[in-house]
């Protein structure tokens, strides 16, 4: 009797690898949904943009942009979390919805949740103060923060987001403390420094750059490994003696539970797509550059970010 019911037993997985081999070579049959957690017009929705007019090309059916906003990131993750895991619901996730969002507030939408497909880019963060400031470098950020304790005003892009982060690091790396006022946005971040009311901000390039180009603001320091092509006279801030990486990525990610031929499938064409001509010149234009990771290799890049950003939010104060 239990040799018959292994049997059929060996028998039902044998169907079931025989029947997803057919499955991956017809995928996908219809089009494809790529959820974007924020709001139109931001640094998410461009880059899906510019993967949406090229991936027909590479996937054979359109890829279609939803754009589910809400509570930073967590309406849009959660929606693609509970998505049927085929292949034809995918989000573009970051590490400020997906890795400081769930570390801070608890919420289940991390690298736990998702099957990681690709990386397509990411953005570092690029310190700035206006050019009438006194400030050369971002040493002299650091030094005057040490001898004036909670006097720097920094204009934060919201609380725990991608332009306040940077600086709760450099926090945590070197000791000094000041004065940490939000803002809805890098935008309102941005006029509140060119105004006076601010001292300097974590902002970005597609923001930035403008600014920098008309002489009304003066870049410090990045927030790479190695120094933006943009910017090639800023310093990153290990050069400036702050040993702090921060970047924001940008990665397909997929439910769990999706079948390995597809997400294979998948990853072969989001690397097609950042091969494109045309989509690396829209790429370009933004002011970013395509940094592609396989799934494999992200996710684990994803979890060391895991595990450094979680000692930030330990040591913060809540």
């Amino acid at each position: 009797m239990l040799g018959l019911k292994r049997a059929v037993l060996l028998a039902s997985l044998a169907i079931v690898i025989l029947a997803a081999v057919p499955l991956a070579q017809e995928f996908p049959t219809k089009p494809i949904e790529l959820v974007i957690p924020y709001a139109a017009g931001g640094s998410h929705d461009l880059t899906a943009r510019a993967l949406t007019s090229v991936a027909h090309q590479y996937i054979g059916q359109p890829m279609l942009v939803v754009l589910k906003p809400g509570g930073g990131g967590a309406v849009g993750s959660q929606a693609a979390i509970r998505a049927k895991p085929d292949g034809y619901t995918l989000m573009l996730g970051g590490s400020g919805p997906n890795t400081i969002l769930p570390l801070r507030e608890k919420i289940p939408i991390g690298p736990d949740q998702f099957a990681a497909i690709a990386r397509i880019n990411y953005s570092p963060a690029v310190f700035a103060v206006r050019t009438e400031a006194p400030w050369k470098t971002f040493r002299e950020v650091v030094d005057t923060m040490k001898k004036n304790p909670g006097k720097f005003n920094f204009a934060n892009t919201g609380p725990w987001g991608a332009g306040d982060f940077p600086m709760r690091m450099v926090a945590r790396a070197t000791g000094v403390e000041y004065n940490n006022i939000p803002y809805d946005g890098g935008g309102p971040a941005l006029l509140a420094v060119l105004g006076g009311h601010a001292d300097g901000s974590f902002l970005y390039t597609a923001q930035l750059l403008p600014q920098i180009g008309a002489g009304k603001m003066r870049a410090l320091a990045v927030t790479d490994t190695r120094r933006h092509r943009d910017l090639p006279n800023v310093p990153t801030l290990r050069e400036e003696g702050v040993d702090v990486v921060f970047t924001q990525w940008r990665s397909v990610l997929a439910p769990k539970g999706i079948p390995q031929a597809i997400a294979q499938k998948l990853e072969a064409a989001f690397k097609q797509m950042t091969e494109d001509s045309s989509f690396q010149a829209l790429i370009k234009q933004l002011g970013d550059e395509i940094h592609f990771q396989a799934g494999k290799e992200f996710e684990n890049t994803w979890r060391q970010e895991w595990e450094g950003f979680a000692k930030v939010v330990a040591g913060a104060q809540k």
